[in-house]
């Protein structure tokens, strides 16, 4: 099915968040039109569960058919919109690359973790990152709201210190992965930008802050997030995740992006 002649795809999506940029990116890569439905973290489970017997995101509609999870977004894009493709046509590489996904997926929570730890330490500033595209009255009730948004996060995320702590160590491996992995091309399998590359750049897009990633943060940075940039600076991997992001990015091809 090409893009043109493809009913209009419906993502629901938080603007800041590893999972949902997977998504998001992957129908930008393939230039699919499609709107987007940006709902506030912690206000989500109110507008998602009712609707769609779940809270995560990302979850796209596509003619009554609901896709829920990143990979099961991908997997369904790929089927329907093949072309550029992300799967290798080569069995065995296209093996690889999907279990690096499933990998870098299941980093991806730990990785979180970790990160969120530090964000969440940064207070109106998180606040005001997590509510980007939203009215300002609306962003300055989250913002006062925020306190019981960071309570509620902590648990549903499972932050604590020995989470946390290990989530260190995963976003190391990860790091280490890639740079194990990449090859003369600078992808993780084969010699083209595979579903590998695209997974771990989101994952560790938190590592990284790449400029091309939608959502900035204003400068300058809360000294909880300066201190997590710094922890990670001098890894090669970084550098690797701003690479991916500046070859493949690119811009929004959304049709419109607006509030949930």
């Amino acid at each position: 099915m090409s893009a043109d002649a493809a009913p209009q795809l419906e993502l629901w999506q938080f603007r800041y968040a590893m999972y949902p940029e997977k998504a998001r990116w992957a129908l930008d890569y393939k230039r699919i039109p499609h709107v987007r439905r940006s709902v506030l973290p912690g206000p989500h489970v109110a507008q998602l569960l009712p609707r769609f017997r779940y809270k995560s995101t990302p979850i796209l509609v596509s003619d009554g058919q609901v896709v829920k999870g990143s990979a099961n977004v991908i997997d369904y894009l790929e089927q329907q919109f093949p072309e550029p493709a992300l799967y290798p046509t080569d069995p065995a590489q296209r093996t690889r690359a999907l279990e690096l996904q499933t990998w870098f997926d299941d980093a991806g929570g730990h990785v979180r973790r970790a990160y969120f730890r530090d964000f969440l330490l940064a207070g109106g500033y998180a606040a005001d990152i997590l509510s980007t595209g939203y009215p300002a009255l609306v962003r300055r009730i989250y913002r006062a709201a925020f306190p019981a948004t960071q309570m509620i996060m902590k648990l549903d995320m499972m932050i604590t210190d020995r989470g946390a702590d290990e989530g260190l160590r995963r976003t190391q491996e990860a790091l280490d992965i890639v740079v194990k992995n990449r090859g003369p091309s600078g992808y993780l399998v084969g010699d083209r930008f595979s579903v590998a590359d695209l997974t771990a750049a989101t994952v560790l897009a938190a590592v990284a802050f790449p400029p091309e990633y939608p959502v900035s943060f204003p400068q300058p940075l809360p000294a909880a997030l300066e201190r997590w940039l710094a922890r990670w600076s001098g890894h090669p991997g970084v550098e690797w995740v701003r690479e991916m992001y500046r070859r493949h990015r690119g811009h929004s091809v959304a049709a419109e992006d607006r509030n949930g």
